[in-house]
């Protein structure tokens, strides 16, 4: 049974307890389960009828024992590809820095914020840098864009109802219809443009990076200071952004058109 710290929810800690138990057996019963966990079997009998009414486990109608379902392998293979990107997208963005002389960059939705996960720095003393895990506002960046831009349209329209649009620079785009304006273009043409949106003197060009399913589950983009990288440089340069995430998409195992 469970130890319960300050913070935590003794019934979700339970109910945890109840999934981490199945999983070491085929099946088992409620007797068995509230004999393995220590409680008692009205309690076992309670979690394992809301984790079977949520579809997390399921009854079998001839041994009367429950076991786990599917949805939980459905729930960790997403937690698994976003951890392999990393090491799937590496060799990709190692050659896009190269090709470009600029930073490659690799980032993923949290909420309302994109955060970095892999970064490959380009040969220039002059960089801007931004630092891994620490999360910026997604509607100020390009990885924010082509990340919104893949959102199915209802999800997009609670984030932009959940979402305060900060201005961080006079160039942030902070109205909803502009925004929009700008996640539509993004969507028709591949790729999304920060241009000094996040970062004064920060310019910055991404593509979408898509799963197996054709979900949107990441960001590539290229950045570097605008100094370096004028509007007509930034266009140029999407093509092989859009290329490198289209290559690290195939593999995750997306096999779809090159234009979704």
């Amino acid at each position: 049974m469970p130890s319960h710290g300050q913070y935590t929810s003794p019934a979700v800690e339970h109910a945890l307890a109840v999934l981490e138990t199945l999983a070491s057996a085929q099946e088992l019963g409620v007797t068995e389960l509230a004999r393995k966990l220590g409680m008692g079997k009205s309690s076992v009998h309670r979690l394992l009828a809301t984790l079977a009414g949520q579809g997390y486990v399921e009854k079998n109608p001839q041994t009367e024992r429950y076991r786990l379902t599917y949805k939980l392998f459905v729930v960790g293979s997403t937690a698994t590809e976003r951890y392999g990107l990393k090491d799937l997208a590496g060799p990709v963005m190692d050659r896009l820095s190269a090709e470009t002389g600029e930073t490659a960059n690799l980032g993923v939705l949290e909420e309302d914020r994109v955060v970095n996960i892999h970064k490959v720095e380009g040969p220039h003393l002059l960089r801007l840098h931004l630092d891994l895990g620490r999360g910026v506002p997604a509607h100020a960046t390009a990885l924010g864009k082509v990340l919104l831009a893949g959102l199915d349209p209802n999800d997009l329209d609670r984030w932009l109802r959940a979402t305060r649009l900060t201005r961080l620079t006079p160039r942030t785009l902070t109205q909803r219809a502009p925004l929009r304006r700008a996640l539509r273009e993004a969507a028709t043409r591949g790729y999304a443009l920060d241009d000094e949106e996040c970062s004064l003197g920060l310019r910055c060009v991404a593509a979408p990076v898509r799963d197996r399913r054709g979900a949107v589950v990441a960001g590539v983009s290229v950045s570097g200071p605008s100094q370096r990288l004028p509007s007509a440089a930034l266009h140029r340069m999407a093509a092989r952004v859009r290329a490198a995430g289209l290559e690290i998409s195939r593999r995750l195992g997306y096999s779809g058109p090159s234009d979704p």
